[in-house]
């Protein structure tokens, strides 16, 4: 997708009126073209370094089992592989959440179900 460009009028030091470009990037907000010194250096230098911190630690996160994908896989498989397992579960969670005496294997499920909505609302 092609950034799109903007240019928004000021006046240098001289008050002439100039235009200064900007691109609009998603990712990074609002960014000047032309500019000049450390700051640009810094800047392409911190966000390198951040693209790769962040893709290292979402890398390791699912590594270990973090994120919307393991823990819905997770919940997936506390339901079973067949039809008339998957039936049971929800038999046996509805009538403990009835009686309000949920098991180990139906807290875990609630937990991993908790995890998983905040992970969708973040």
């Amino acid at each position: 997708m092609a950034n799109s460009l903007a240019l928004i009028p000021w006046e240098d030091q001289d008050r002439e009126e100039r235009a200064l470009p900007l691109a609009l990037r998603p990712e990074l907000g609002v960014t000047t073209l032309d500019t000049v010194g450390p700051g640009r250096l810094l800047h392409v230098a911190y966000s390198s370094a951040g693209r790769r911190l962040e893709k290292t630690l979402g890398q390791a996160a699912h590594t270990l089992g973090l994120g919307p994908a393991p823990t819905s896989c997770r919940i997936e498989n506390a339901f079973g592989d067949d039809a008339s397992t998957r039936q049971s579960t929800l038999d046996t969670m509805y009538d403990s959440f009835r009686s309000d005496t949920a098991e180990g294997r139906l807290r875990v499920l609630k937990k991993e179900c908790g995890k998983l909505f905040e992970y969708t609302h973040l």
